[in-house]
């Protein structure tokens, strides 16, 4: 591996120079190696070194083509350690790494490859969310669906003391001790029970959530309901538990769905009465 990574220095002079993002040109000045962990264990990468003598910036322009720009580890590393990171904490997906691929990482790096991967996965999310509410969205093919479901809710979750600076807690005066975490999620259901009651289709269910406001939760879950095939649905249906902001979201993205009270809430109710009780 070292071997097929050791790049030569340019040769001509046209390869000696390369545009600089300040608008001149950076110069050919050494080659320059860097230790780089790949999931066939460590190795030895030697590259050009590009300097700007104008703003004194310098370039690797290898490492921008093996996607190493900035990282001791590899593409494939990256994954892996991303993977490890979001079923536990980082330091058991360090050991996961360890005695899985024989790869010696470090808790931190594990927790910097998933929270980098994330917020990857969530810029490409945001773009998809801006297209659906511009209504630039590719028609999802397939056959009717006789029922489609959206659930959204809304609960805390506990989170680090940095994350809730300036919040308001539930108590007045109080900080802040969780961030609210909006979930989604689509289903459909095709047959009913002997006793007449729905039943979800197997692994028709399809997740969605983060910790965002209400506006933004309504633009990412109708884009799920539409991926799901929304517009081929007979029976069109958003279940929660009531709240007003989930009512608004669903008169914004679903007018003319059937809203239905889940059982839970439903029961919590008095009959007659708009006000919640507290859980018997």
């Amino acid at each position: 591996m070292s071997q097929l990574l050791q790049f030569a220095a340019p040769t001509t002079e046209e390869q000696r120079t390369i545009a600089c993002h300040c608008g001149q040109s950076a110069q050919y000045r050494e080659l320059r190696s860097k230790s780089v962990l790949t999931v066939v264990g460590p190795t030895q990468v030697s590259r050009p070194y590009y300097l700007c003598p104008d703003c004194h910036q310098g370039q690797f322009p290898v490492d921008v083509e093996l996607d190493i720009e900035n990282t001791e580890f590899s593409p494939g590393v990256r994954r892996l350690q991303a993977l490890v990171g979001q079923q536990a904490r980082f330091d058991h997906g360090r050991e996961q790494m360890k005695l899985l691929a024989g790869l010696e990482v470090t808790a931190k790096s594990v927790e910097r490859a998933a929270e980098a991967i994330g917020e990857d996965i969530a810029q490409r999310e945001r773009e998809q969310i801006e297209k659906a509410i511009q209504l630039d969205l590719p028609v999802v093919v397939g056959e009717p669906i006789p029922v489609l479901y959206v659930e959204m809710d809304g609960t805390g979750v506990p989170v680090v003391k940095k994350e809730t600076v300036g919040r308001q807690g539930k108590t007045d005066g109080q900080p802040a001790h969780t961030r609210e975490v909006k979930l989604e999620c689509v289903l459909t259901q095709t047959a009913h029970d002997k006793d007449g009651f729905p039943i979800r289709d197997p692994d028709s269910t399809t997740y969605t959530g983060a910790i965002e406001t209400g506006e933004e939760s309504g633009k990412r879950i109708y884009l799920e309901a539409w991926r799901r095939g929304w517009e081929r649905a007979a029976n069109k249906v958003v279940l929660a538990d009531g709240a007003e902001w989930i009512r608004n979201l669903a008169g914004l993205h679903f007018p003319g769905a059937i809203e239905i009270v889940d059982l839970y809430h439903a029961r919590q109710t008095p009959a007659g009465t708009g006000a919640q009780t507290a859980p018997q």
